[in-house]
């Protein structure tokens, strides 16, 4: 039997963060009733001209910058022509020939995916379908929304590879402050070019699923039709260029129509939209606005900080996650994988009901065996109501530490009197620590410990221990 190839290319589409749309001045806001944010223009009315948004060009250029792209110093807009209900002009304004990025890509460790272009285009609106009595409504709220489309060359080869893909390619729009990157929302959703052909062949007849908006239905969407597209071509079916969409409640897709080809959409130069000249001051200054990736983070915490593979992974994953590490960091950062750990074990990487400076102190203390750790758990309780409340108190912890007895409190003459008794009664662990036997310390630093029940901190108790025995 003859063995199939897949061979697979995106088309990722991803909202910018944009406070407005891309062509006008309603708001980009998520939600809002039925057609409360539209205008004239996004709603297609005759005689409305777009206005380019500004942000969006320095967020598209952020995006290409991150996914090594080629930044075309001259780039425009075309009419991309179709007729469906979600598109009010009838025609949307796209990019096809001079999109702002072109020729990038995105290593994924064992293999690179080549970026053929980003480019900057408005959102459809979306439409609501009712079955009972069967009727479709039209919400233009999202319609002229400022969104990129980041296409692939067809280098992927399994499901596991796209969806590594589409996470890698999430966060860096996240962590570069471009896309919120909630596939839930469809800020950020996947269309899926497959074909098969046999190892070695040229590539087979594609199939386009569309909207794909979660990795686990992008998986299952691309493993079913790996299936059907096998047994199709094994039981000599003939397979048709087509887009499908998938039914995430039987895990199939189904057919919608004939995937058009480029001259479908009789694309033409947009006349209403001036060329747009980038200098290399404009995007030297879009540059420097970019923060630092996470693979760099990753490698920054591992050779400098020496944080385990394990946690360095963990952190980063959430951009969230790893700014409030950074935070913590700026109010303690002389033990970093200590803070790495506590926020790893203890806050579970829940971290938004804290603010980052309370919980840099709260490991500082920790460490200084000033606090006693039976009461951690007491200690984020109140650190949490404290930002619930958004009190900016900055004595809060220490306030609190105080009023619930949480210190350690040391008192001096007790810890010689007791490290007095302890050397007294043990005088064979003592001459065998005096004639070098180092070990013998542990057994003796554990009676004082025990004997103080918590009156002191393990290193005022190994102080004081030392020095006596000298």
């Amino acid at each position: 039997m003859m063995k199939l190839v897949p061979t697979i290319g995106l088309e990722i589409h991803a909202e910018l963060m944009t406070a407005s749309k891309v062509f006008c001045s309603c708001s980009a806001e998520f939600g809002g009733s039925p057609n409360s944010r539209c205008c004239p223009g996004c709603s297609g009315f005759p005689g409305t001209l777009p206005v380019l948004n500004k942000r969006a060009v320095e967020l598209i250029i952020k995006a290409g910058k991150v996914m090594n792209c080629e930044i075309n110093r001259l780039t425009s807009w075309d009419k991309k022509n179709y007729f469906y209900p979600d598109l009010p002009r009838a025609y949307q304004i796209s990019q096809l020939n001079a999109p702002v990025c072109v020729n990038g890509n995105v290593e994924l460790g064992d293999t690179t995916v080549r970026i053929k272009q980003i480019h900057l285009e408005e959102d459809a609106g979306k439409l609501i379908h009712d079955q009972s009595p069967k009727y479709s409504l039209a919400d233009y709220n999202r319609s002229g929304m400022a969104l990129i489309e980041i296409v692939t060359e067809p280098d992927i080869h399994t499901a596991d590879e796209a969806c590594r893909f589409v996470e890698k390619v999430r966060a860096m729009l996240l962590y570069a402050d471009v896309c919120d990157g909630r596939m839930e929302q469809g800020s950020l959703r996947c269309d899926v070019n497959i074909s098969l052909a046999p190892e070695g062949q040229p590539l087979g007849v594609r199939a386009e699923v569309k909207n794909l908006n979660s990795l686990r239905s992008i998986t299952r969407a691309i493993e079913y039709e790996i299936s059907r597209q096998t047994q199709a071509i094994t039981n000599n079916i003939p397979l048709v260029q087509e887009t499908r969409r998938f039914n995430d409640a039987s895990g199939e897709t189904f057919a919608m129509r004939t995937k058009e080809n480029a001259h479908d959409y009789r694309y033409f130069p947009d006349p209403d939209i001036p060329v747009l000249k980038l200098t290399d001051a404009d995007l030297d200054a879009i540059y420097a606005t970019i923060p630092e990736m996470p693979e760099l983070r990753y490698e920054r915490y591992r050779n400098e900080m020496g944080i385990s593979e394990h946690n360095a992974k963990i952190i980063i994953n959430d951009k969230n996650v790893c700014n409030f590490f950074e935070g913590v960091l700026k109010e303690y950062g002389e033990n970093p994988k200590s803070v790495c750990n506590f926020i790893v074990n203890e806050l579970r990487n829940d971290v938004s009901q804290f603010y980052a400076a309370d919980i840099g102190r709260l490991v500082k203390y920790l460490n200084a065996d000033k606090i006693d750790r039976k009461y951690v758990g007491d200690i984020l309780n109140k650190l949490s109501r404290k930002k619930n409340e958004k009190n900016t108190d900055n004595d809060y912890l220490e306030k609190n530490c105080i009023e619930e007895s949480f210190w350690i409190k040391e008192d001096l003459d007790l810890v010689e009197n007791i490290i007095a008794g302890v050397i007294k009664n043990n005088p064979g662990p003592v001459e065998q620590y005096k004639s070098g036997e180092q070990k013998v310390f542990g057994f003796l630093m554990g009676q004082a410990s025990k004997a103080l029940k918590g009156a002191a901190t393990p290193a005022v108790i190994k102080e004081t221990l030392e020095r006596k025995l000298k």
